[in-house]
């Protein structure tokens, strides 16, 4: 066998050492791989046994629970760490890479290297693709593996090139889609988990103890409050109530994009960002954001959810939650978490909001004029 290592803790090799009971080596493993020190290398049962542990500690405390959502970020972190790391043990990145040796590493996944998919992109389409992700295109995976990484928007199909139900992916993107492909197996395993042992519960404090934002730190409740004084004068337009044209466009598409942005993730919040990479406490939507948004919603002329109340949904549906009425964190994903539109497009498409000061002086974006006036104020 080419690799030894677990890449796989759902593997047949893997579950042959869970047997529903955890060694005390188990469990110094798992905390191992939660602290993030660096050890010997643990025995085969031991590793694979610790998996186990942090999935059934994080299902004591529920499936969409932070303890549980930590489970699995430390789980892909380990994996993640090993596939690299066995990858830079050959001496390959994505210049130098043999497409066959990622598909040898990584089990229960169909992944293929372009030559063996038979896919021939024209050429031109190929090179504006591979300028286009900033990394050759290496791998062929079919739709149906690809699906965890779509729902969970660790990639973005708007990107990806689809040929005979195939996606073309660089070595990053192969990887991220195999870590999501586990993550959902973790899931699915927490969902059923019984396993019944006292020293569980001292993971999951542990777990509900650790970090799981993947971009930023998580915000905490109550923390760097909005100043609408600093909010650029569409902003402040909007708040003061609008009329019936331009109601919707305004509260639902641009205040709604604006305020969330600005309290949760004012600086650059990456591609496919979601709220829950953020935030911990949804509190910080419903008692923050929502309440500025309904409030300016309410003094227009008439109020927008008076005729319009299915409105409340949209404004969910923009904040990345899907059409619901009830907000819950593990929903983050399920639509776009939609970004704050440019004053071009402002100026186009509610032309009375825009009524530019001073400081809009070269700004394109009014998050951009929220960061700047905020943030120099506080220096």
């Amino acid at each position: 066998m080419l690799n030894t290592t677990l890449l796989n803790p759902f593997s047949r090799r893997a579950l042959r050492y869970f047997k529903g009971k955890f060694s005390d080596g188990a469990f110094a493993e798992a905390r191992r791989k939660l602290s993030g020190r660096q050890g010997s290398e643990p025995g085969p049962e031991e590793d694979a046994q610790s998996f186990f542990v942090l999935l059934c500690a994080g299902a004591l405390r529920g499936v969409s629970s932070p303890a549980a959502r930590a489970a699995k970020e430390v789980i892909k972190k380990v994996l993640a760490s090993r596939i690299w790391g066995l990858l830079e043990q050959r001496g390959v990145d994505e210049r130098n890479l043999d497409p066959e040796l990622l598909p040898m590493l990584l089990e229960d996944f169909t992944l293929l290297p372009i030559s063996r998919a038979g896919i021939e992109p024209p050429p031109e389409d190929l090179r504006l693709l591979r300028a286009k992700q900033g990394e050759p295109l290496l791998y062929a995976l079919p739709w149906k593996e690809l699906l965890p990484a779509l729902r969970s928007r660790r990639v973005s199909l708007a990107r990806l090139y689809i040929s005979r139900g195939y996606a073309l992916l660089t070595l990053k993107q192969a990887i991220a889609c195999y870590l999501e492909s586990i993550a959902e197996r973790c899931d699915e395993f927490m969902r059923l988990a019984s396993v019944e042992d006292p020293r569980l519960e001292d993971i999951a404090v542990l777990l509900e103890e650790a970090p799981v934002s993947r971009t930023s730190r998580p915000v905490k409740l109550g923390a760097k409050r909005l100043k609408e004084e600093c909010f650029p004068p569409c902003i402040r337009a909007t708040l003061a109530g609008v009329g019936s044209g331009s109601r919707n466009y305004a509260i639902t598409v641009l205040l709604t994009s604006f305020i969330s942005y600005a309290r949760i993730a004012p600086f650059n919040a990456g591609e496919n960002a979601r709220i829950a990479d953020f935030v911990r406490d949804l509190r910080v939507v419903t008692e923050e954001v929502l309440p500025v948004i309904y409030a300016a919603a309410e003094r227009c002329s008439p109020p927008l959810f008076e005729d319009q109340p299915l409105e409340k949904l949209n404004i969910n549906y923009h904040l990345g939650f899907g059409l619901t009425e009830e907000l819950r964190l593990e929903d983050s994903g399920r639509s776009p978490w939609y970004f704050v539109p440019n004053c071009e497009k402002i100026r186009r498409e509610a032309p009375s909001l825009c009524s530019p000061d001073r400081h809009c002086r070269d700004v394109r974006n009014p998050l951009v004029y929220y960061t700047r006036r905020r943030y120099r104020r506080e220096e």
